[in-house]
């Protein structure tokens, strides 16, 4: 009985660890940021670099117009963080600046939440971010 209890508890962290995503290396490609507000029309799409660049692309009627940013990865047992730094705000969008929480991060799907503005201020801060990984 002891023995059998040992192995369903090694099989479970095996599962556990085994489950886990590298997020610094599965986030990297282009996401298509999912909007539900009427303003601002457009494609915006953000782009993870290798290097820690994040590209931010609106394109709408008025043309194009980009923003580049630094972001940085936080991981720990239970959960994900990005620190997003350095970031203008977009005709409509607010600076991308603060801490996100990793909500969901499975295959083609990326939803992150700001819980903190880059001068750790809470109030304000919410951003909730989704995105589908163009392809």
């Amino acid at each position: 009985m002891k023995n059998g209890k040992i192995l369903l508890i090694i099989a479970g962290v095996v599962l556990l660890i085994a489950s886990c995503k590298n997020v610094p290396e599965e986030i990297i490609g282009t996401w298509n940021f999912q909007t539900f507000d009427t303003q601002p029309q457009g494609v915006v799409t953000w782009t993870f670099k290798e290097d820690g660049q994040l590209i931010r692309i609106m394109t709408n009627n008025d043309g194009i117009h980009f923003d580049t940013c630094n972001y940085v990865i936080d991981k720990s047992m239970f959960k994900s963080q990005i620190t997003i730094s350095g970031s203008d705000p977009l005709t409509g969008y607010t600076s991308l600046d603060g801490i996100y929480r990793i909500d969901k991060f499975k295959d083609d799907i990326l939803i992150m939440t700001r819980e903190r503005l880059s001068d750790d201020e809470v109030n304000g801060a919410y951003l909730r971010c989704e995105m589908q990984r163009k392809l």
